[in-house]
């Protein structure tokens, strides 16, 4: 007698030939974890009955590996290593503005001495001569003093001669008055009066002398006090002298000390960035592979996502096969007929299929869903290593462009200082005085401009703007040569560049061209004698006829001024 069969082991269900849906036999089996065995050997649904029957990849949550915590503290190591590197770089950075600016301002303090001991050194030869020349007025002075001395001697010395004269001649008028005649008496008169005349005209003199001689005494006065005045100045200028020396040696040593220190921080702060890079290039690969995990355990968490669908599905379908079996179940006579002792096994065979195709109708399956699967995987792989190729390209480029910034900043500084040196020593040789170049931001000179400091001879130190026209034209030919030198041009064209000028420097600036010349080739512009007497060639442009010109050419000797 048929019947349906309950135990802990797999299910058997038998039905048969009288159901109405059937016409042989169908043996199906259900396990107690709900998963429906054919007789195909095909295994469908199955139910959740505790932890026990779920489908496990793992532990429920996605756990992270070894590997991903080594890596994910060895990427924390690493961030905490780069900002002590970068609080490292930091500091040496803003010690080397620091030792910088102290740079400057200690070139700009021995640039200010250097000035002042040359202000000082002239202002000791123009008091020098002052006192020479004073030696030689006094010295003057001293001989007419001594000249009038002895004219005063002489006239002193004549003066009681002439009274004694005086008063024997009113003596002997007072006689002639008595005694001789009118005529003698006018005659006597008239010797007298000589005698007054000669002796006012010594009186005169002798007061003349004396002034003259007090006047000289004054006069050496004033000089012994200038030549004494001058005297305290050389001591004076000779203890700044030998102070100013002091703190030039002072400030020397101090900028070579600042000079090492920058070198050793430069050392340094080299192998922080090598050590920086070196870090950085770990951090990237610890980076690269803690994404290769977590875009592992993501296709991990899918997988399992996709399996947990399908298993719900499955459970779904066993569901509906339950409730169908159910309502078959109620279909059955009760009691269930006997089962015939004869099967035909072929019919049983073809209501098999016949079931088959009727649950796989049931259950429609996307057999091409683990194609697809294994194609988006492959993708997913190929768009992981470009990603990680470019990943490392970046790194390079930001490698490269730190050294190219590193490399202009080296480049900027060496032609800055052979321009700035090449500046000063043109500048000086044109306007026989100083200039330099000055940056308006050492830290960051591409972002900043650039001053002409001039200081030309006779007058104070200066910028460009507030110079004179012959100033300007000095000083921005200055430059063009300190460029030329650095990095000479095959050709230079110059048109009345010396407009402005005054014959001296003229003159200068035609030496200059010419030493310059031996590098490159000048054509210039010039209306002025001393510009054209030195030039190798010469071409003339005249008005011949009308409004035609007419060019002349001829070839200067260098003996001979004439053209």
């Amino acid at each position: 007698m048929p019947k349906i069969e309950t135990r802990t082991d797999p299910m058997v269900l038998n039905m048969g030939p009288h159901h109405p849906s059937m016409h042989g036999v169908l043996r199906l089996i259900v396990t107690l974890d709900g998963e429906l065995l054919e007789t195909s050997g095909a295994m469908t649904g199955g139910a959740s009955r505790g932890n026990s029957s779920q489908l496990h990849f793992g532990n429920a949550e996605v756990r992270e590996s070894a590997e991903v915590a080594s890596l994910r503290d060895r990427l924390a190591e690493i961030s905490d290593i780069l900002e002590r590197c970068d609080s490292t770089l930091e500091r040496w950075a803003s010690e080397l503005k620091l030792h910088s600016r102290e740079l400057a301002d200690a070139k700009g303090q021995y640039r200010e001495c250097q000035l002042k001991g040359e202000q000082l050194q002239k202002e000791i030869q123009r008091l020098a001569q002052q006192h020479q020349e004073g030696r030689s007025q006094l010295e003057k002075s001293t001989q007419e003093r001594s000249t009038a001395q002895t004219r005063l001697e002489e006239l002193s010395a004549q003066l009681p001669q002439l009274e004694e004269q005086l008063q024997q001649l009113r003596q002997q008028l007072a006689v002639l008055e008595g005694d001789r005649t009118h005529s003698e008496w006018q005659a006597a008169q008239g010797a007298i009066r000589e005698r007054e005349l000669v002796l006012q005209e010594r009186e005169s003199a002798l007061r003349a002398a004396q002034e003259q001689l007090q006047s000289f005494d004054a006069q050496r006065q004033r000089l012994e006090e200038k030549i004494q005045a001058g005297h305290q100045q050389a001591i004076d200028y000779l203890t700044g002298q030998e102070t100013q020396a002091v703190q030039k040696a002072a400030l020397e040593n101090q900028q070579l000390g600042i000079v090492g220190q920058i070198d050793r921080t430069q050392a340094e702060l080299t192998q922080i960035e090598a050590k920086l890079g070196e870090e950085k290039q770990t951090r990237d690969r610890a980076e690269t592979a803690l994404r290769e995990q977590r875009v592992a355990a993501q296709q991990l968490e899918w997988r399992m996502q996709k399996l947990q669908e399908s298993q719900q599905q499955r459970r779904e379908q066993l569901e509906t096969l339950r409730q169908q079996l159910d309502e078959r179940k109620a279909d059955l006579p009760d009691p269930l007929p006997e089962v015939p002792e004869k099967i035909n096994f072929e019919a049983l065979q073809k209501e098999l299929k016949s079931l088959a195709k009727r649950i796989q109708a049931m259950e429609p399956v996307n057999m091409l869903a683990l194609e697809e699967y294994d194609k988006t995987q492959a993708r997913l792989e190929q768009l992981t290593e470009k990603l990680s190729t470019l990943e490392g390209e970046r790194t390079e480029v930001l490698l490269r462009i730190e050294n190219f910034t590193t490399l202009r900043l080296r480049a900027f500084r060496e032609a800055f200082d052979a321009v700035n040196e090449n500046f000063s020593a043109i500048f000086a040789e044109l306007s026989q005085g100083d200039g330099y170049l000055q940056l308006n931001d050492t830290d960051d000179p591409f972002s900043s401009g650039l001053n002409l400091v001039a200081h030309p001879k006779g007058k104070p130190v200066q910028r460009l703007a507030s110079m004179s026209g012959g100033e300007k034209s000095l000083t921005a030919l200055s430059f063009i040569f300190a460029l030329q030198r650095y990095r000479p041009s095959p050709f230079y064209a110059f048109d009345e560049v010396d407009m402005f000028l005054d014959g001296a420097n003229v003159e200068r600036l035609a030496k200059m061209i010419k030493q310059q010349a031996q590098q490159a080739q000048f054509i210039v512009v010039s209306l002025r004698r001393p510009m054209i007497e030195s030039a190798e060639r010469t071409i003339g442009v005249t008005q011949a006829r009308g409004a035609y010109t007419q060019v002349l050419g001829i070839k200067l000797q260098h003996q001979s001024s004439s053209v």
